[in-house]
């Protein structure tokens, strides 16, 4: 997975920027970058539902976004990614902890977290590591544990054409694989260009 948020992407920035008004006159307008505003909500999203808790956020990228999540307990980001790692531990080490680490094979005993957050990342991994991912969210979590998940898919077509989406589920067909495993509470959705986003929360299915 090569697609990372990244708050010195030009597309992740706010800006002014000088417009011609009526074609001849200067005017100054303050652009807020669409895709920024939807990073800074999901993780809002989630700093709101883990005050206390002990937090597991995979893939975690660079950090920028485990670095939003506010007021846990012990925070870990996990990506497979060294460099991503690195650049993590760098900006934001005094914010949590990053690792390198697999989605599809969680190294942390069962029962670890009381939260595992997965923003916009199934959807770039195979299908049968997707489910690996929710087997492996099911086991590290605690009893009556949470599972943060976003998803997006295109309204338009079958897939957005982003070339680092392996697989953009459907909304009936995300909600199928992952209730599989877990209680779905509570689905919310943004739209952002021409993508839907799922955002749901779920719960560990009771033993």
């Amino acid at each position: 997975m090569a697609e990372r948020a990244h708050p010195d992407d030009p597309g992740f920035q706010d800006r002014w920027r000088f417009r011609l008004r009526r074609g001849f006159v200067p005017w100054l307008t303050y652009e807020r970058s669409p895709y920024r505003a939807a990073f800074l909500w999901r993780y809002s999203w989630v700093s709101q539902q883990c005050v206390g808790r002990e937090v597991l956020d995979v893939p975690c990228g660079m950090g920028w976004g485990t670095s939003l999540i506010r007021g846990t307990r012990k925070l870990i980001g996990l990506d497979l990614s060294p460099e991503a790692i690195a650049e993590a531990n760098r900006r934001y080490g005094n914010i949590a902890q990053f690792r390198i680490g697999d989605m599809g094979k969680l190294d942390y005993p069962e029962a670890s977290f009381d939260v595992v957050s997965c923003l916009e990342g199934i959807e770039h991994v195979p299908v049968e590591v997707g489910r690996k991912f929710l087997a492996e969210a099911e086991r590290v979590l605690r009893p009556g544990g949470v599972l943060l998940l976003s998803s997006p898919y295109c309204r338009t077509m079958p897939h957005s054409g982003n070339a680092y989406h392996i697989h953009e589920y459907q909304p009936d067909e995300i909600r199928a694989v992952v209730s599989e495993r877990f209680d779905i509470e509570n689905v919310t959705t943004r739209d952002v260009d021409n993508l839907t986003v799922l955002y749901m929360r779920c719960r560990r299915k009771a033993s």
